[in-house]
């Protein structure tokens, strides 16, 4: 047991160490910052949820005392309480004739999907309740930047994105716990230390309700105002399960390749860093595609293998 609460200490600190780095003045500070779910991650997938708890609850204590109470809460809230969630989610099993089932790839993105929708709604309420409102805030905050422009067209253009920030800041923080959850589990499948295999997103299974969601959530988008960032934002979010489906379409379609290895790390170190939004457009569409197909053909729209009724259990 102590060897246990050592290592998930010790993740701990790590992941309040790099959650500092926020406070640095250089970029690589706010790099350091987006890794601080990393030392969870590999707390939670290696040890149990229970290690992500208590990895988490060191990394606010240390937050705490270096940054103080706000800080730590958004420690906690931001990073500690959604992948102690995920990382639960994640290990969940049952077994059918000797062959266990794992949480499926595609319930898993539902349940970082509804976080976020959450975590939003969570925010627009307590603006609304203890603020002048979500997106008045969201102006003012756009106004002072604008301001370091002289170009009124300049300024124009960075206060109309005023209502995107909400969408960009939760497909930004759903990306960052994707990107910490698959190198946390890569690295504990390298070393042997994963408590279940990795999953494949090409057997990512969407439900049409998410469909409806997005679809939704783009008409909403284009009345403006309060509404409009409501519908951005429900877009934004419902978006990124068929991204990451999209890209484990292309890691499939990508096996049978010549230098593979280096198509990929192309694609990533330089196609989708220097070109995001036209690449992530493709990706979409592909996971979109795909789904549509994969329904059409009749495959399961609400979960695949490891998703009835006893699938809560673990084994």
């Amino acid at each position: 047991m102590l060897p246990y609460l050592l290592i998930a200490a010790a993740a701990g600190l790590a992941s309040g160490l790099l959650h500092l780095g926020i406070g640095l003045p250089a970029l690589g500070g706010l790099m350091l910052a987006y890794l601080a779910p990393l030392p969870l991650f590999l707390a939670g997938l290696g040890l149990g949820y229970q290690g992500a708890a208590t990895a988490a609850a060191v990394g606010a204590v240390l937050v705490a005392l270096v940054q103080g109470l706000p800080f730590a809460a958004i420690h906690a809230v931001t990073y500690g309480l959604p992948v102690c969630i995920l990382c639960r989610q994640a290990l969940l099993s049952r077994v059918d004739d000797g062959v266990s089932h794992w949480y499926p790839p595609g319930r898993l993105s539902l349940v970082l999907a509804g976080l976020a929708t959450a975590f939003f709604f969570l925010w627009f309420l307590g603006m609304a309740l203890f603020g002048d409102g979500l997106l008045p805030l969201l102006y003012e905050i756009m106004g002072q930047m604008a301001a370091q422009f002289a170009d009124p067209g300049q300024r124009e253009a960075l206060l109309s994105l005023a209502e995107l920030l909400p969408a960009f800041g939760a497909i930004s923080w759903m990306l960052g716990l994707v990107v910490n959850g698959v190198l946390a589990q890569g690295l504990l499948v390298r070393f042997e230390r994963n408590l279940r295999p990795s999953p494949n997103l090409a057997d990512m299974e969407l439900p049409p309700a998410l469909f409806l969601v997005l679809l939704g959530g783009i008409v909403v988008a284009m009345l403006g105002g309060l509404l409009g960032m409501i519908g951005k934002t429900l877009a934004a979010i419902a978006v990124v399960p068929y991204f990451l489906l999209g890209l484990g379409v292309f890691h499939a379609f990508s096996r049978g390749w010549n230098g593979r290895l280096f198509i990929l790390m192309l694609f990533y170190g330089f196609v989708l860093p220097l070109f995001f939004v036209p690449a992530a457009v493709v990706i979409v569409g592909l996971g979109l595609l795909y789904a549509a197909m994969r329904l059409r053909a009749g495959g399961k729209p609400n979960g695949g293998a490891g998703t009835g009724g006893d699938a809560g259990k673990e084994e």
